[in-house]
């Protein structure tokens, strides 16, 4: 995988701090403290607009529902928001299911709560679409076409879609975009002939339509640091869940990515797609942006 040198640099960055601070352990006693407060980590995925005011609200809430001092981060990338689990540089976080499972393998961090969309949606459809008129009338018309994807290091604009083309005998001419709504652009623009995404997104534009649903993915988890305290990660886990009580909780919500709310959730609700993956001759370190890097980076150090 070819690195770049952003990612490379934060990465860098991460192990230079943890080295100044001395490669220690958070003193678990005083998280929570307003000299040590309990940091949670936004992934890009979930950045509120500085417009929404959320970040603040958010921080006000937990405070007050868990009687600690909370400090909300949006990391800067996939690989900033994993590293960040690195030497207890973070306690929580509300990260993809990409970056949950790359961050799984590596550090040892637990879901606690599964995010809710809609009416208590806790899974989604991953999707090809095409257009309502002149698009593909079956997913065999995709033979030798463009096909846009997202990523490649999206679970439903990559690899649940490369997995039932190839399951269909199907060959495309992939096409990248970073987004999923990038690539739902050049749809609409007719640059690609179809475009794998998930469901909601035929909702959003009138004139296309699902040419097939390549397998449910489930909603992306908050997960804590597998050392925080028992008791601090039920606080802010209830915390968490209680932010769908009031208008204002719900509108910060809504500006993470159109979360509704929360459920409890454990491992077992990932165990299936990690499980895929690695029965298609992938691995969780596929899925992000320098996974390869950060896997490297955390190999013992040995002398030449």
């Amino acid at each position: 995988m070819k690195i770049r040198f952003i990612n490379w640099f934060i990465a860098a960055g991460c192990v230079a701090a943890a080295l100044l601070a001395g490669c220690g352990r958070r003193d678990e006693a005083t998280v929570g403290t307003p000299e040590n407060p309990l940091v949670v980590v936004l992934s890009p995925a979930h950045a509120p607009s500085a417009s929404s005011g959320a970040l603040a609200l958010l921080e006000k809430h937990l405070e007050a529902a868990t009687g600690m001092s909370i400090e909300m981060k949006v990391a800067l990338s996939p690989a900033d928001t994993i590293k960040k689990f690195d030497s207890d540089l973070a306690d929580a976080g509300l990260v993809t299911l990409e970056e949950y499972l790359v961050a799984r393998e590596e550090y040892g961090v637990r879901p606690v709560l599964q995010v809710l969309r809609g009416n208590k949606l806790s899974v989604y459809d991953g999707v090809i679409l095409t257009k309502a008129v002149g698009g593909a009338k079956s997913v065999a018309g995709l033979a030798g076409k463009k096909v846009g994807f997202t990523g490649p290091y999206s679970v439903s604009g990559f690899t649940l879609p490369s997995i039932y083309l190839k399951k269909a005998g199907v060959e495309v001419n992939p096409d990248f975009s970073p987004s999923h709504d990038g690539n739902l652009q050049k749809l609409i623009r007719g640059e690609v002939y179809a475009a794998a995404t998930y469901a909601r997104q035929a909702a959003r534009q009138p004139g296309l339509k699902i040419l097939a649903v390549t397998g449910k993915v489930p909603n992306e988890p908050l997960i804590v640091r597998r050392d925080l305290s028992p008791e601090k990660r039920a606080a802010l886990a209830s915390a968490f869940v209680r932010l769908a009580d009031t208008r204002e909780g719900r509108a910060a919500l809504a500006a993470l990515a159109d979360i509704t709310g929360f459920r409890p959730a454990d491992e077992d609700v990932y165990r299936p797609v990690h499980d895929l993956i690695r029965s298609e001759g992938k691995t969780v370190y596929d899925l992000v942006p320098d996974g390869w890097y950060i896997y490297r980076l955390n190999q013992p150090y040995y002398p030449n």
